[in-house]
Parts: C-alpha cells; structure tokens; sequence
C-alpha cells in the first residue's frame, strides 16, 4: 500500500477514535441523572408493596379495606406479563429530614393506557388523585411523553402512594422518584438522546432519498421504510413520538404498536434480500425470503383487529423466524464470496442484542435502568450508521465491478482497449515517447468458423498467459493496469489480437529483435479436442507523434500488423510499405474532389420516439466516385486530419448541409434538422462560430435546425478554445451534441464544462443490449441522467426491432440505425421522409 494512502488511513481511523471518544463522553453525562433517585440522595425511606388483580373488577376502596393481599416486596419483584389484568403498587414515604421536598414520581411508560394515581397521608386519607395514561384526555405533549406527578413530602411527615396500573399492552411500568432538579436533569438528558436519535435517522432517510433519486435502487427506499419504521416504534416505546406527530396520530401508534413491530421486521428482511441481491437470483432463499415476508404483511394487518397481548407474543415468535432466514441468506452470500457485506454483518450485532435487552429488560429478566431503557434506541442508533456503511461498500463494489466491465473484455477477461487508450491519454499528457506494439495470432478469425466462440476464448488466454510471461522479462513495456496485486502489460483487442506499449528509447532495429524474441517465447501448438492447432504470430509497431490521437496512433498499428504479413520476420512497423505514399496521392485527389464539389452527403436517419416520426439526420461524408467509393471514411477523415485539409473539408460540409436543410423546407419537411460532425482540428479553423454564422445568412437558414456533434478528441486537443466555440454555437442558436457519450475517459465532466443540449449514446453499447445487463444500466442510467439535466438524448446504432422496444421502453428521445435506415443519398433519403412506411411498422402489433 501507498505511504500516501496510509496516511490518508490514518487519518480516517484518528477520526473515528476522536468519535467514539465523543460518543462515550455524552453517553457518561446523560446516563448520570439516572443514578440519582430519592432514595439515594435523601434521607426519606420507602417501602415497596404490589398486588396484581387479574380479574380487574378490584375498587380502590375494596383494596384498601383488605390490606393483607398485598405483597411486600419490591417492584422488581412484579411478575409483569401481556395477560389483561391490572397492577396496584404501593409506596411508602417517610422523610426523616425537618425540611419539605418537593419530588417528581416518573412513571417510565409512556404507553400505558391508563395509570391513576393515589396521594394519601399518614392516615391513608385521600389528598389527591391525578389520572395519566394515554387513554386520558386533554394531557399536555410533556405529559403524554414523559407520564409524572410533582408533589410535596413535608419534613418529618409519611405519605403514601397507590399506583393504578390498567392496559391492555405493555404492562411494565418502572416507577422512579426524583427531585426535581434531577428530575429535569433526567428529562434533559432524555431529550438529548431523543433528538440525537430522530436527528441521525433523518438526515440518514434524506441523505439515501438523494442516492435513490440519483442510482434509483430500490435499496435505498427499503432502507429508508427501516428508518422510518425505527422512528415510528421507538417514539412510540420511549415517548418521543409526541413531538414528531400530531397528538392522534400518535395515540392511534401507540394502539397498534405491533403493527409499528412487523413494519421495522418486514423492512428489515426486505433489505436484507435485495442488499443481497437475491432478487436477482430468484433461488429457494429468495422464495423463502418472500414468503415470510408475506407472512409478516398478514399478520401484521391482523394486528390491527386482534388485541395486542395476543399480537405481541405471536411477533416474537416471527422474529425468530426473521432471524433464521436472515442468518440464512448472509451465510450463503458470505460463502459465496460476497465479502463487501462486512459492515452489514456487523449491523446486526447491535441489533441483535438491543432486541435482546428490551424484552428481557420488559420481563423482569434485566434490571430495569436509564441504559437498558435506551439500549435497543442505540442499538437501532448503531445498525443504521453501519447499514449505511454497507450501502457506501455496496455502491462502492458496484462501481468497482462496473470499471471491470468497462475495462475488460466480458469473455477473456483480459484489459481491453479502454485501459490502452487510458495509457495513450497518461503518455500524452506526460510528453512521453511511446510505442504501440501488437501482436496477432494469425488466421484467428478463420478459426472461428471450426472452433466455438468458447474454444477461441480458451486459445487467447492460453496465448495470453505465455505473452505475460514474456513481457515480464522486458522492463521498457509499461504496466497498464494501476492494480497493485498484479502487473497486467498488455490488452486484448479481440479477434486475437494483443497490445502492449514500449517506452524505451532505442532504434527500430532494436525493437524489431525484441518483438521478434517475444513472438518466439508464444506457444506454437495448441491442442483442441484431440486437434493440434499450429499457432503462427504477426507483429507490427506504431510510434507516438505529438499531434496524434489514440485512433490514429491504434490505426497505424493495425496498418503495421497487415504489412507484417508480407514480411520475412512477421514484423513491421507503420513507416514501412507504400501506404504514406498513397495517402499523400490520396489526399491531393480528396483536395480537389472538395474543390470540384465531387463529395456527397448522405443521411442517416433519427427516429423520434414520441412520434415514430423522422425530424432529423446525421450527414455522413461519401465520395461517390468509383475509384473511391470503397475507401473508408474514417480512414479520409484521419486523412484529411493528418494533411491539413480537414477544415476545408468540414466547411464544405457545412455548406452543403445547409443547402440540404433548405431543400428539405421546400420539399415538405420545414422542421427537418441536419448534425454534423465536428473534430479536434476543426477547432484550428479561425473564426468557427463567425464562418458558420454567414454560411445561415447566406442560405436562410433556421439556426435550430443545424447541429453540431462532437467527439472526445475534440475536448482533449483544446478546451479553452472549445468552450469558447460552444458558447458562440449556443449564442447563434446552433444546437451542439456530445456524441459517443460514455466511450470516453472523461465525458461526465464534460457536462459540467459545457452546455450541450443533447447527448448521442455510442453504438457500442447498444449491438448486444438484450443480452448485456450492464450495457442497459448504462443506457438507461444515461437517459435518465440525460433528462434530469434538461438534455434530450440520441441513441445510434439501433438495428433490431428488440433493442427499438428496450429503449423506448427507457424513455429515450431519439434513435438512428440501420433498423429505421441506411445512410441514403438526398434523393433518396427524401423519398424515405415521404414514406417512413417501415417506421409506421414498428409498433404495430403484426
């Protein structure tokens, strides 16, 4: 690990050991009141006596006239239980001192129904008679919450209090007497909990709305019906929830407690399950999972009509059973290798032993005191902050597993160009000499027609294996991965093809030898199902010139692979052979066809979802002439790029687009829009913005309906001078797109530097998205990314009626592929525009 890294460690853990020293320093303060009742600090004495009627017919005149059924031992001695009968606690009061005290009577329930209280005198004659309970009407919030009498206890004088206890739920009610300093010292410190509590859990729910509103899992909103649910149960339980809802709301919480109960235990299994992503397994756990889930959601409803000391010992049992399917399922994801689950494992430590505490410390078991009355409050208080770990760990894997895919090949599981062009951008920008070497297991795709796609997979690992182990023999080719576990040199390019990068400065003769040393190391046979395959390699080599970009930089590799076969030693370089001498013959041929006007524009057309309508195109560049029909555009493009030429070439296009635009207003289409693509060169052209300005003067024009589409080579050349240009474009009301979103290293902070108004989704993610789980993520992640900034959204590459349904079915905007049409001729094209008869099919049922 880093020293840096470490450091940042460090910190972190200094952070948390300063936390948890704050966390016990206010648990220490607010647990002290606690300590301090009457007993203990003054000298009055008290004497204990319980009787428990459970035919609750008993007056309080019939048992004070029968005093021999009391029993006379402490109140923790009171065998509390759910059964419907009613509880009579006696005290006894004698202060010994000569002056009054006032003191407070806390009865720690804030549930019971109703609680009536008789002061009498030394006598036992009646002074007072005071009536809490939740069921009384006309209480203050502080007494609903916190059910007390104040009184005064003369000097030298005894007094004595009968305590009715009738409810039908929980029956334990601690009884404490405190003055009333300390009595506000404990109501205090209460509070201080409370609003911690409520506090955390809020900011918790508003923090993961923002997750779920930004990822939209469902997770989060599971997560945040535990929270809710948490705060509903424990403001019922410790009182609190007085000061959350209004006054009914909380009565009618406090009749229906059990079903508060099941509403935390149901999210709880329900978080479990699709934190655990079950719901994508559909196993036997994920059915058992649902069906006690189900379980739960009936009886939960039935405990709304069924008395609550029946509902409450039947939920203790479900809870045992939550308990046995939730082992069961983080078992089996923890055996399966689902190590990021730590912290939520660890969540249910506390849990599990707050849950404990509290029905143990409800039936006599625990002593009753201020900690275990609010132990399963910092036990849900814990679970949260560390099931929000959990989720952090979880999204954090997740986006981990997403760089994976998006670096490595799904079948080989090798580095994929994506992680080469990561290389090429880091060389780039250091200044660095580089070398682009690949390497080609000669006639791999005429082997796919007698081996599976399987079988092939198999060979180019195998092939892999032996080049890493070559490479590694030679320093000057660089690490391509920042993985410090293992040191991964070289990428798969598909279709048997490796590449790996030199940096070493040397002669070309001296890196032929290597090459050549390194094609001699690889294995020559390779035995498929009883046939022994004879392997043979090619390898060709391009160097890294300053103005050069990734494409063209890998282009010339490739130019060099195809001269390699021609070659005695299989080893080429992209300097060798006549292709420069054609391309300057080529170019000089492109020049004049730009200034004869020999080019043509052809169409693409883009289908807007809401209408299944075409209202736009992307013109595509074509050079119609026999002799050049066949020529690659991009290949003119890099060309055009590469001898100066691109920008006459590009306002030629311009212009023709323009012209095209009109023509389509005459012909019937007014609102018909036209993109053109722009590069990084384009950028070199002076006065962009002021150009494209006359050339919609000249032709009348709407500037709305031309667009410019730009790709990443653009923003890495200047981005200065791009920003600058955007503005200018948007100013003239000429629309500009970021096209191939999501292929580049860094189109996210493009959105955040410049004000496009659309987005185009590479092709490359759009051939195999029924197929490609993580392909629809990203699309549908993007669309929705796309709308929430206010930004339409292009999809190019359509060619199947199945993919046309995937993404109308996310909401996206706009499409273009081969599906809706080719790239036409305008003639053409415009003939399609009149009939679209194939768009009018797309969504009929037949």
């Amino acid at each position: 690990m880093e020293l840096k890294t470490l450091r940042y460690h460090a910190l972190a853990a200094a952070i948390l050991v300063l936390i948890f020293f704050i966390i016990n320093t206010l648990v220490s303060n607010l647990i002290t009141p606690a300590r301090y009742t009457i007993d203990k600090i003054a000298p009055i004495y008290l004497n204990y006596a319980y009787y428990i009627d459970s035919s609750k017919q008993l007056s309080f005149d019939e048992l004070m006239a029968q005093p021999e059924r009391l029993i006379a031992q402490p109140f923790s001695k009171i065998p509390w239980s759910f059964t419907a009968q009613n509880y009579w606690l006696f005290i006894d009061l004698k202060n010994k001192n000569l002056k009054s005290e006032d003191l407070v009577a806390h009865f720690d329930n804030p549930m019971v129904d109703h609680l009536t209280i008789y002061q009498l005198n030394d006598k036992k004659q009646l002074l007072h008679t005071y009536n809490l309970g939740d069921k009384e009407q006309n209480l203050s919030l502080f007494q609903y919450s916190v059910p007390h009498i104040r009184f005064t206890l003369k000097g030298q004088a005894t007094q004595h209090l009968v305590i009715k206890i009738d409810t039908g739920g929980i029956s334990k009610t601690p009884v404490s007497l405190y003055r009333n300093k300390e009595f506000v010292d404990l109501v205090r410190s209460q509070t201080g909990i409370w609003g911690i509590f409520v506090g955390v859990l809020i900011m918790a729910a508003l923090y993961n709305l923002v997750l779920y509103f930004g990822i939209k899992d469902r997770v989060y909103l599971v997560y945040i019906g535990y929270i809710i649910s948490a705060i509903v149960l424990m403001g019922a339980v410790l009182g609190f929830g007085f000061y959350l809802w209004p006054t009914p709301w909380q009565l009618f919480i406090h009749e229906r407690v059990v079903f508060a109960n099941y509403a935390i235990a149901f999210f709880t299994l329900a978080f479990c399950t699709l934190f655990l992503r079950y719901h994508k397994d559909n196993c036997w756990r994920y059915k058992l999972s649902v069906r006690l889930l189900s379980l739960m959601f009936i009886l939960a409803v039935s405990s709304l009509f069924i008395p609550e000391n029946i509902a409450a010992p039947i939920f203790f049992v479900i809870m045992a059973a939550l308990y046995i399917v939730c082992i069961i399922l983080i078992y089996n994801k923890l055996r399966s290798g689902f190590r990021w689950t730590k912290y939520y494992v660890l969540s249910w430590v506390p849990l599990i032993l707050g849950a404990a505490i509290q029905p143990l410390e409800l039936t006599g078991v625990i002593s009753y005191s201020f900690t275990t009355r609010h132990a399963f409050l910092v036990a849900i208080l814990c679970e949260i902050v560390l099931m929000a770990m959990a989720l952090a760990d979880r999204v954090r894997y997740q986006r981990a597993r997403a760089l994976y895919h998006a670096t490595h090949t799904q079948q080989t599981k090798l580095l994929n160009s994506a992680k080469l062009k990561q290389a090429f951008m880091m060389l780039q920008t250091q200044q660095r000499r580089a070398i682009l070497c690949l390497v080609k297991i000669r006639h791999f795709n005429s082997l796919n027609t007698i081996i599976t796609p399987a079988q092939g997979y198999t060979l180019i690992r195998h092939v892999a294996d032996k080049l890493a182990l070559q490479l590694s023999y030679e320093r000057e080719f660089i690490d391509l991965d920042n993985d410090l576990s293992a040191i991964t040199q070289f990428s798969d390019l598909g279709s048997g093809i490796f590449s790996f990068i030199s940096t070493k400065i040397q002669s070309q003769v001296m890196l032929e030898e290597r090459l050549t040393k390194v094609l001699a190391g690889l294995p020559k046979q390779y035995e498929i199902k009883g046939l022994n395959l004879q392997l043979n390699y090619s390898t060709g080599f391009s160097y890294l010139n300053k103005n050069d970009d990734f494409d063209y930089w890998l282009q010339h590799g490739y130019l060099a692979l195809e001269n390699a076969k021609n070659s005695i030693n299989k080893v080429s370089s992209s300097v060798h052979g006549k292709q420069q001498v054609m391309d300057v013959a080529l170019a000089a041929k492109l020049q004049q066809a730009i200034k004869t006007n020999k080019l043509a524009l052809y169409y693409q057309a883009q289908l807007n979802f809401s209408t299944n309508k075409v209202n736009g195109a992307e013109a595509l560049l074509r050079w119609p002439d026999p002799p050049f029909k066949s020529i690659s555009i991009e290949k003119l493009i890099i060309l055009a790029e590469h001898t100066g030429i691109i920008n006459e070439l590009t306002l030629w296009v311009i212009e023709q687009a323009c012209q095209d635009i009109i023509r389509f207003t005459q012909n019937g289409h007014p609102g018909h829009t036209v993109s053109v693509n722009l590069s990084a060169k384009n950028l070199t052209i002076n006065n962009l913005a002021e150009k494209v300005e006359n050339i919609l003067i000249k032709y009348q024009v709407p500037a709305h309906l031309l667009k410019f589409e730009l790709t990443e080579s653009a923003f890495v050349e200047s981005q200065e001078t791009l920003i600058k240009l955007v503005e200018q474009l948007n100013t003239l009301g000429v629309k500009v797109v970021l096209d191939d979103f999501g292929t580049g290293y860094a189109s996210l902070s493009y959105l955040v530097n410049f004000h496009f108004s659309e987005l185009k989704i590479d092709k490359s993610f759009v051939l195999d998205l029924p197929n490609n789980h993580t392909h629809q993520v990203i699309v549908k992640t993007a669309i929705d990314m796309a709308h929430n900034l206010g930004l339409s959204i292009t999809i190019e590459g359509v060619e199947t009626q199945e993919v046309h349904d995937l993404l109308k079915g996310m909401n996206a905007d706009h499409a273009q592929g081969y599906l809706y049409a080719k790239p036409l001729a305008y003639d053409d094209y415009l003939l399609y525009l009149n009939s679209q008869y194939n768009l009018k099919m797309l969504d009929s049922p037949f």
